[in-house]
């Protein structure tokens, strides 16, 4: 897949605060256009939530807590224990055969979101099955 870019743009802070274009020797040249419109951002409407977004109260932020998941499961008798080889278990969960084995090995250990998502593969892996396959379909 290919994509297209623009060329990259060279750019310093003005004297009027304006982002402007500027040359390699250092030239400053014409404002660059905005890309963001300053007073949207600063409108309340900014920060109105969403419909499927509801505002918490503090006593519910409060309650929030974070989920800490200290250690990863071992993925080599996770996997033995699904009865899986090292490729169809990259292939079934969507995770590289070199992070597998990277992590069977020793030489990288998944990180937060790797953790938890092997943790609910522990849990229940035909769940996440048919998750995958309907986000595939």
């Amino acid at each position: 897949m290919t994509t297209k870019t623009r060329h990259i743009v060279r750019a310093s802070l003005g004297a009027d605060g304006k982002l402007r274009r500027s040359s390699p020797s250092g030239k400053i040249g014409r404002p660059l256009p905005r890309r963001v419109n300053p007073a949207k951002i600063d409108s309340p409407a900014a920060f109105k939530p969403d419909e499927d977004t509801p505002i918490l109260t503090r006593r519910e932020l409060r309650e929030l807590k974070p989920v800490q998941i200290e250690e990863a499961p071992d993925v080599a008798s996770l996997r033995r224990r699904l009865r899986l080889s090292q490729g169809a278990f990259a292939t079934l969960f969507g995770i590289p055969l070199a992070t597998v084995k990277d992590w069977e090995q020793g030489r990288r250990t998944p990180d937060a979101p790797a953790r938890a998502y092997l943790r609910v593969i522990a849990q229940n892996p035909r769940a996440v099955r048919n998750a995958l396959k309907t986000a595939a379909e």
